[in-house]
């Protein structure tokens, strides 16, 4: 069976309405994952872009928001990087020397193999100002559509003015930049807008492969990379192992793909709403147009704007990727 909607929701958390979509164009099991969660007047958000199987996404999507929910805002980087340390030294464990492998060892290698992207939004409901903190590693892509504050990063859109994220991949010129700065005299580091002409992700959890420490003449990597290649075995796809000079000819000062987040702060007003996505909606549709058409649906009182903004896309032209949306509306 073709492309087909895997989840469709709305619901209210305290004074935010929140509607949801998941879009899969294959006959694939989606591999995007999100997460809401209320703790008090405090709401997080969490849309993550999986590639390479969901197993990353459906991992951190359960756990990071709960670790997330027990610190202030100011932690977001370090509950990131700490997250991303934790699947790398659990696997590292698994495999040390003398020392027996876990019963969780194959989950280990399942999470640290796959990759996600992942996008935060964290919103105090009961604030006087009220303002979202995101925290963003990856393309997936949040916007504010609304009258920010004043000197808030906007984009003069259509119907409203629109505050967005930066969407952080291969193609993205201060991500290659960054990327030429942490590996001094190291080339052709992205090739084809391409980490190492593999990969777009530059930032998310797990593709532990591009995270691994080398060791003398990559004899550590190999082992490692020998362990995350069993994990095909039986599956017809052509081993990791077996690719190992196209993926890792530049493989000298990992860890290439980090999991520290951008973080920052957009104004909200009662009149905002707030769209969050997977880049398989932004591939689609610029962050103007998809504000000017959340905005017909509200004046047509359309209940789940998340289905409206999936059904409007798709028939301007037909998603080839995962979609996870979700549309925040405030109530009071």
């Amino acid at each position: 069976m073709g492309g087909e909607i895997t989840h469709e929701a709305t619901q209210t958390f305290g004074s935010a309405q929140i509607s949801s979509v998941q879009y899969q164009p294959t006959d694939r099991p989606i591999e995007d994952r999100f997460s809401i969660n209320l703790d008090g007047a405090r709401l997080i958000l969490g849309v993550y872009d999986g590639h390479g199987g969901s197993d990353t996404a459906d991992h951190i999507s359960k756990t990071l928001p709960l670790v997330l929910l027990s610190s202030p805002p100011e932690d977001h980087s370090r509950i990131f990087e700490a997250a991303d340390a934790a699947m790398l030294d659990a696997f590292m464990a698994d495999h040390a020397p003398l020392r027996a492998r876990s019963k969780h060892w194959r989950h280990h290698a399942q999470v640290l193999r796959s990759g996600c992207t992942a996008l935060i939004l964290d919103i105090r409901l009961d604030a006087p100002e009220r303002a979202l903190q995101y925290a963003n590693a990856g393309d997936c892509r949040a916007l504010v559509c609304g009258a920010p504050a004043s000197g808030s990063d906007t984009v003069e859109g259509a119907v409203r003015r629109v505050q967005q994220t930066e969407d952080l991949n291969a193609k993205t010129p201060s991500e290659q930049a960054r990327l030429r700065t942490e590996h001094l005299g190291e080339e052709l580091l992205v090739v084809s807008g391409r980490l190492f002409g593999k990969l777009m992700s530059t930032r998310g959890f797990g593709d532990g492969y591009y995270k691994l420490p080398k060791g003398i003449n990559n004899w550590r990597h190999k082992k490692y990379i020998d362990v995350l290649s069993s994990l095909d075995q039986g599956s017809g796809k052509v081993p990791l192992n077996a690719q190992y000079a196209s993926y890792f000819y530049g493989y000298h000062t990992p860890p290439y793909i980090v999991a520290s987040p951008k973080v920052g702060t957009m104004s909200l007003t009662r009149q905002s709403f707030v769209v969050c996505g997977s880049d398989g909606l932004f591939d689609l549709a610029t962050s103007e147009e998809v504000a000017a058409i959340v905005e017909r649906g509200i004046a047509d009182g359309v209940e789940n704007l998340a289905g409206y903004l999936l059904a409007a896309v798709k028939a301007i032209q037909m998603p080839g990727d995962d979609v996870t949306i979700l549309v925040v509306r405030f109530m009071d």
